[in-house]
């Protein structure tokens, strides 16, 4: 069963474009919200979170933060949160 993906980015974020290259490179599916280009959507994302951190995933209803803090993009985290749920 295909899962449901939104992925809360901005553009000026190195992992947020890593990770969606990814989900593009490998045919993942996704909804992406950009947080600077529609501001709600990060109301969105800190009322459900707590955080404006981005990259931030919503995958059918749970939220898993997209980026390890201090650590660069790896396309191993990445199959780890989208094997999550």
């Amino acid at each position: 069963m295909r899962k449901s993906i939104v992925v809360y980015s901005a553009k000026l974020c190195g992992d947020c474009q890593l990770l969606k290259a990814y989900l593009d490179e490998n045919d993942i599916p996704y909804e992406n919200r950009d947080i600077r280009e529609n501001p709600e959507y990060g109301v969105e994302l800190e009322a459900k979170t707590g955080k404006l951190g981005v990259p931030f995933l919503l995958i059918d209803g749970e939220w898993i933060r997209g980026y390890e803090p201090g650590q660069p993009f790896s396309e191993e985290f990445a199959k780890r949160i989208l094997s999550r749920t």
